[in-house]
């Protein structure tokens, strides 16, 4: 009676050690990716951190420039927090400003538009604590037609 007992058991067991494999690699196919999906949009004027990483990474942006550009208007910002820092998805348009790159530092009260918004910007800002370093990332305009 034993051995048909274990003829039995044996491919129960197998079936179900394949069921917990199948529940831990489909389980893993469910995880959170590391994408552009994660940024949780928010309001352009939800904060003032958002209008000055906008002008934060167009300080940035001096190659082959006489004048700084300056933010006009914030059009999108979205945030992405992993593991204490943060990540900003801005859009916005700018202006060359008033201020000349390498006779003043900008400052986004000073450096004033000139004219009318010119281009359309999107970058990624990241901000890393507790190092406390923001760096600028893909910063891309298209000229407004």
């Amino acid at each position: 009676m034993l051995p048909t007992d274990m003829a039995a058991i044996k491919p129960t067991f197998t079936l179900l050690l394949l069921g917990v494999w199948a529940v831990v690699l489909l389980g893993s196919c469910y995880a959170e990716s590391d994408d552009e999906d994660d940024f949780k949009e928010q309001k352009p004027d939800g904060s003032p951190t958002y209008l000055k990483m906008a002008h934060y990474a167009v300080s940035t942006q001096t190659e082959d420039k006489k004048v700084y550009d300056t933010v006009v208007k914030l059009e999108y910002v979205g945030t992405k927090v992993r593991e204490g820092n943060t990540t900003y998805d801005l859009e916005f348009t700018t202006a060359p400003s008033n201020c000349t790159i390498g006779q003043v530092a900008y400052s986004a009260e000073k450096c004033l538009p000139t004219g009318p918004a010119k281009e359309n910007c999107l970058t990624y800002v990241h901000v890393v604590l507790p190092a406390n370093t923001t760096t600028v990332e893909d910063y891309e305009c298209d000229d407004i037609i």
